[in-house]
């Protein structure tokens, strides 16, 4: 398991009202940005509270139409996807982001509870590079992010 007590960084204050961080905080941060979309207000919070441990900057979004806002105008390092969204399927905004040269090497996890071996197929099928199902264990999302954000920055 990661050792968070061995880093130290800072993150920029995330708005109370809307939970996003601004564009320009992100690009003024020379931290990694990690996109979290999730609908349900208590999975979002979770995945934020285990990913806000890490030297990154977190952008996070409810809905599919804000995410893909968010994907055209910031280049993350990270995204981490729900696929069952009210507005856009995850897999739409997966194959939406997909067809951009400038996002074909951007990681996208789906972090779904759709947990069938078929379920799993499709969401890789449609680009995502890595697959967790909920409920997920917090050693099993930090491994993802060690992965995808401490190994980049070395």
């Amino acid at each position: 398991m990661f050792d968070f007590q061995e880093i130290s960084f800072s993150v920029p204050a995330v708005s109370a009202s809307t939970g996003s961080t601004s564009r320009q905080e992100l690009h003024s941060a020379h931290l990694p940005s990690v996109l979290l979309v999730d609908d349900d207000a208590d999975s979002l919070t979770l995945l934020s509270f285990i990913v806000e441990r890490f030297p990154c900057t977190v952008v996070s979004e409810s809905s599919g139409e804000a995410a893909l806002e968010q994907i055209r105008q910031t280049n993350f390092a990270l995204v981490m996807l729900d696929i069952q969204l009210p507005d856009v399927s995850g897999l739409d905004i997966v194959r939406q982001v997909r067809q951009s040269p400038r996002h074909t090497s951007l990681p996208i996890v789906a972090v779904t509870a759709l947990a069938r071996q078929q379920d799993e197929a499709a969401i890789l099928g449609a680009g995502c590079d890595r697959y967790i199902s909920k409920p997920y264990l917090i050693e099993d999302v930090e491994a993802l992010i060690s992965h995808y954000i401490l190994k980049r920055r070395r």
